[in-house]
């Protein structure tokens, strides 16, 4: 039970992820996403410190897996701006949604990168998704606000999640969990620093208010949220876990709802109907190749 509500604190910590983001008003995603991985990798770093700081070390670790933790870094980082980028854009149930499809994406990636051949239920779970998409992007083709151009980023970051979760897959037994997502996290933090310098945006130039609520992004979906829902897999089966982070959306939605009055339009509960049945085959289809670690990283 205490894990149950454990999963529960930590669904509803993640779904104001996407709230956090719409506060930050017009910042820059790629600054957003610059501080999240900041605060996010000093908090798990003085986490570890206090709890077992003999376990922050990466010797003997293989030149390979060196050079895959520094690309799920980079993956993470291009996972956030492109996801963020689209909150800003389109609603924020369309993104969550779109964003969601990453488990479809691992189950036609995987027999290519992890050799693990899905069922059935893949060539089911990707026909639906696809016309949930469809439905839901087509619609916005036409529009002239962005709306479509949110729709592409979403499904980009659910594919740049794709495969950071691929890499983590194949490191889960070669570093602890913590010092992974520490190195993962920092290394996404240099990029997105590299990408901003590149883009000439400001760093620091930001209302106070602005940096509080990048630091809660920080904080509240990462820092409580994903650290429950990796407690929470070690506790109650991995399928559970990845059933309850399907209610993100949803929460969001409500809370997107009563803080902004941003209500779905159009053919998007069809959409958003085939989309979710389609996730949920295809996690009924990897229960046993997912782990806490790879939860949603929204």
């Amino acid at each position: 039970m205490s894990a149950f509500w454990g999963l529960v604190v930590a669904v509803f910590a993640v779904s104001w992820a996407s709230i956090f983001i719409r506060w930050c008003g017009d910042t820059p995603a790629l600054v957003i996403s610059f501080y999240r991985m900041f605060w996010s990798s000093l908090l798990f770093f003085g986490y570890q410190l206090l709890v077992k700081p003999s376990a922050l070390t990466f010797k003997g670790l293989s030149f390979k897996s060196r050079n895959l933790i520094v690309l799920a870094g980079v993956l993470l980082a291009l996972h956030f701006a492109t996801w963020i980028a689209s909150i800003q854009l389109t609603k924020i149930s369309h993104s969550l949604i779109l964003e969601s499809t990453h488990p479809i994406f691992a189950l036609l990636l995987s027999p290519i990168f992890l050799k693990e051949k899905g069922s059935w239920f893949a060539v089911i779970a990707a026909i639906l998704a696809f016309c949930g998409i469809i439905i839901i992007a087509g619609q916005d083709l036409l529009s002239l606000d962005g709306k479509f151009l949110g729709d592409v980023l979403a499904l980009a970051g659910a594919l740049f999640v794709t495969l950071y979760i691929l890499i983590a897959r194949h490191q889960r037994d070669k570093l602890d969990l913590i010092p992974y997502l520490i190195a993962v996290y920092a290394g996404a933090a240099v990029t997105l620093l590299l990408l901003i310098l590149f883009s000439g945006y400001p760093l620091f130039d930001y209302p106070i208010k602005i940096h509080a609520v990048m630091f809660l992004l920080a904080l509240i979906p990462t820092g409580i949220g994903h650290s429950l829902i990796n407690w929470a897999a070690r506790k109650i089966p991995v399928y559970k876990v990845n059933f309850s982070i399907l209610g993100e959306p949803l929460i969001a939605s409500v809370l997107a709802y009563f803080l902004f009055s941003e209500k779905p339009y159009g053919f998007f509960y069809l959409g958003a109907v085939l989309i979710m049945a389609g996730i949920i085959l295809a996690l009924l289809d990897q229960s046993d190749t997912t782990s806490g670690e790879h939860a949603k990283q929204s």
